[in-house]
């Protein structure tokens, strides 16, 4: 049975949370398994000390990988600012640090725009600060200027002096970011006059500048003897363009040091640096090998500006290139499919870089889609077999100029990138690619792909087209047997409109859905579930109704724990539809229901209530 929901918070990202099974009766909040168990436990109150373990907890959670779990749970257990600033900021800062973590930049530069106001200053010097360098990351560098130079301008004369450093260096990594060279040096000489040269900050960015102005000498020279991870790639990228080293010697330490790397922005641009000193040396297949390890992880951004030839679209072009270079050689035709399939599955387990290039190739040259399609599913089922095999392939498909239109991605992969992109939360990159797609992928129910389309409607604010999704589906499976796992997915659904306050819309939906032919429970839920959609409407008589006949559907004198929740909810709207007395008959029926003391003590409270608010009506007569 699904127990009545409280209204779901809006999780960190952006996104509507999921409902969370809680009580309802507005003065507790606990998780829940059975409803019994909830009504139990009403009398806790909401006012009580944050317990730091639960933090604790929360943030373990992130840590053993189920950060979205976590922002849920901190979605619900995080106190309000008004009531508790110290431990709100307690919260907020774990919160933004798991945001960070997981490269959820967007998410963490939207919530540091919202802080509320009254903020302590060391905390909005964290925060803001982190929101910099998560726009950096986005790309929006104008952005990031102007928030570095408010907390420069601003609060630089009262910040510690390590940060206001730090933000001095974040000034000229915009400037990097932006290839305003001559801006990034005066800014850099403006910084060693404060700072000195000993700085390795200052060393670092000093040659990473000198790099990008086209002086690897001059970038050497500032990083002679340095330790520093940073410091050391930089220095094998200058030596390489300086040819002070022999390309086969950089591959061999790029590909020491992408093993040992911790960090995948790091780790990707050591692969990338190999990839380079690969091509110069005219190994093509090496070079191949790592421009798949690079694409396969996350970007440092700044250190990705060295390689700008690190992309999709040069993947593709090097396995284009080399299955041409092999087919010459080899004497295999273009446009003769056997020529390439039958080796290709040869290759597979003795060479598979080989089998990989030569899928490539039937990817874009076959003689018809089915043989396109075929050769990227084998294509597709061997970069998986690969280290971060999955995000290589999202990459490969995803950032392609070929695959800018999603209509041109092949079929069997723009369905495997929607599910992972729902999987991941990355819903704007699901609807684009379901856009136009009304075909369910083979060998699923339509049912179930409608209300995946709805649902991504809905979140990425297509609420119109979400709600048109799903009137078609309750108008067009008038035969189906809606059981309850049908009814409760499409719940699910409706649940989002609520959280999104579109009730209106809901309702009508919810309306549509009581005509099938659904068991009483059934009905009785989509009648609490509408309540609570007038309820938020203000249209509380007529809630009090719908809790009414939710809890006495199939028995009046209904006392059970459904009942017993739905009257509880009927009594409250009841006290804002100024209907006292009909509240309060409720609250005594449900006292002469209970044996519970504790919850005996909650009734008489509200009883005690609606007295008083009956006291200052007589007064103000």
């Amino acid at each position: 049975m699904r127990q009545p929901l409280a209204s779901a918070p809006m999780q960190s990202n952006g996104q509507p949370g999921h409902r969370l099974p809680v009580f309802v009766c507005g003065l507790a909040k606990y998780s829940a398994t059975l409803l019994v168990a909830l009504w139990s436990l009403m009398v806790m109150p909401l006012a009580q000390a944050v317990d730091t373990s639960v933090l604790r907890d929360i943030s373990q959670l992130a840590g053993s990988g189920a950060p979205q779990l976590a922002l849920q749970r901190m979605d619900v257990e995080q106190p309000g600012f008004a009531d508790n600033p110290v431990d709100w900021m307690t919260w907020e800062r774990e919160r933004l640090q798991i945001l960070r973590s997981q490269h959820m930049d967007a998410a963490l530069a939207k919530r540091v725009e919202a802080l509320p106001p009254g903020i302590d200053e060391r905390f909005l010097h964290f925060a803001r600060t982190l929101g910099v360098e998560s726009l950096l990351q986005l790309g929006d560098i104008p952005a990031a200027l102007a928030g570095v130079r408010t907390l420069i301008w601003q609060h630089g004369a009262h910040a510690d002096p390590d940060q206001l450093e730090h933000w001095r260096r974040l000034v000229v990594r915009a400037y990097v970011r932006e290839n305003r060279v001559e801006d990034a040096r005066l800014a850099l000489l403006r910084y060693r006059q404060d700072y000195g040269t000993d700085n390795r900050e200052w060393r670092w960015l000093s040659a990473r500048v000198s790099l990008q102005a086209g002086h690897p000498r001059s970038a050497l020279k500032r990083l002679a003897g340095t330790r520093q991870p940073r410091g050391e790639f930089l220095y094998q990228v200058a030596a390489l363009a300086a040819g002070e080293s022999e390309p086969v010697q950089i591959v061999d330490e790029a590909v020491k040091q992408a093993t040992a790397a911790t960090s995948s922005g790091l780790q990707r641009a050591w692969w990338s640096l190999a990839a380079r000193a690969a091509a110069k040396a005219d190994n093509p297949y090496d070079e191949v090998r790592y421009l798949e390890h690079a694409l396969a992880l996350w970007p440092d951004p700044e250190l990705a500006l060295l390689f700008p030839e690190v992309n999709a679209d040069s993947l593709w072009q090097r396995y284009l290139a080399l299955g041409q270079q092999i087919g010459n050689k080899e004497q295999r035709l273009l446009g003769n499919d056997d020529d390439w399939y039958f080796p290709a599955t040869e290759a597979m387990e003795k060479d598979p870089l080989r089998a990989r290039i030569f899928f490539a190739v039937l990817a874009e040259y076959a003689g018809n889609n089915q043989r396109r399609s075929l050769a990227h599913e084998y294509l597709v089922g061997l970069l998986d077999e690969l280290p971060e095999g999955k995000q290589l392939v999202r990459t490969l498909y995803l950032n392609a100029t070929r695959y800018a239109e999603a209509d041109r991605l092949p079929a069997i992969v723009r369905y495997r990138l929607i599910d992972e992109a729902l999987e991941t939360g990355d819903l704007d990159t699901a609807s684009r690619l379901m856009a136009g797609l009304a075909e369910p992928p083979r060998g699923q129910d339509r049912f179930e792909w409608t209300l995946r389309r709805a649902r991504v409607a809905i979140y990425t604010g297509e609420v119109s087209a979400g709600v048109t999704l799903l009137q078609q589906l309750l108008s067009t499976e008038e035969g189906a047997d809606w059981d309850s796992k049908r009814v409760d997915r499409l719940l699910q659904i409706l649940f989002d409109l609520q959280t999104v306050q579109h009730h209106r819309e809901a309702l009508e939906l919810f309306d549509a859905l009581l005509e099938k032919p659904l068991e009483a429970q059934q009905r009785r839920e989509l009648l609490f579930w509408m309540a609570e959609s007038l309820q938020a409407l203000k249209q509380f008589d007529q809630a009090a109704y719908l809790y009414i006949k939710s809890a006495t559907l199939t028995d009046p004198q209904a006392m059970d724990p459904w009942a017993q929740t739905a009257r509880y909810r009927a009594a409250k709207a009841l006290v804002k539809a100024g209907l006292l007395d009909d509240a309060r008959r409720i609250y005594s029926s449900l006292m002469r229901a209970t044996r519970d003391a504790s919850r005996k003590a909650v009734l008489n409270s509200e009883i005690q209530r609606l007295r008083l608010v009956d006291a200052v009506k007589k007064e103000d007569q």
